[in-house]
């Protein structure tokens, strides 16, 4: 008997701590995604952050860029989760099931809709950064990124650091500055998709 094939999309809330190549392969293998969306911030003054988008690009993800708005007290502010709820539901009849990175109780109204409406809905964040009721409403949907950060994280070619008399192990500590450095140098050419 053959199986239909469900078509799964993943939307992510900007993070900046895995490897980011390890991530789509992770999404693709795992819950066979069709098309992987990542919402962020731009500020097109801010050149590291558009070569990491280029680099995402690169990967093949969709990148939904929403532009940075500066407040008068120095402030910045993107308003990511408005256009990622949008686009949840924008494409709700092109896709079966869904895979959901983001910790914020923001999504929680968008999130019990779908699971009431489509087969399968996943949530992967980090356990210490999730709304307690986003927990509550996946319960075993729910994956902690610390339960898979070994299939994501970035390798690590930094010697141990010391924090007071501790020795800290670099491939436990990441950062987003850690994985803008990792990052290859990638040409200026390659032009953004911010559909």
């Amino acid at each position: 008997m053959k199986k239909n094939k469900l078509t799964t999309f993943a939307f992510i809330d900007a993070t900046n701590i895995i490897d980011f190549n390890k991530l789509i392969n992770y999404l693709k293998e795992r819950f066979h995604c069709t098309k992987i969306f990542y919402y962020a911030g731009i500020d097109n003054k801010n050149t590291k952050q558009l070569k990491f988008y280029e680099k995402l690009q690169q990967f093949g993800y969709e990148l939904r860029l929403v532009p940075v708005k500066i407040f008068k007290d120095g402030k910045k502010k993107a308003d990511v989760d408005s256009r990622m709820t949008f686009e949840m539901m924008k494409y709700i009849l092109k896709y079966d099931q869904a895979v959901v990175m983001s910790g914020d109780g923001d999504y929680y109204w968008v999130l019990k809709y779908l699971i009431t409406t489509k087969n399968r809905i996943f949530l992967i964040s980090h356990r210490q950064n999730t709304a307690l009721e986003l927990k509550k409403l996946f319960s075993y949907r729910y994956i902690s990124l610390d339960d898979i950060k070994h299939r994501l994280v970035l390798n690590q070619t930094k010697t141990p650091q010391k924090r007071g008399n501790a020795e800290v192990n670099p491939t436990n500590v990441f950062t987003s500055q850690d994985y803008k450095e990792s990052l290859p140098k990638i040409k200026s050419s390659v032009k953004l998709k911010t559909k």
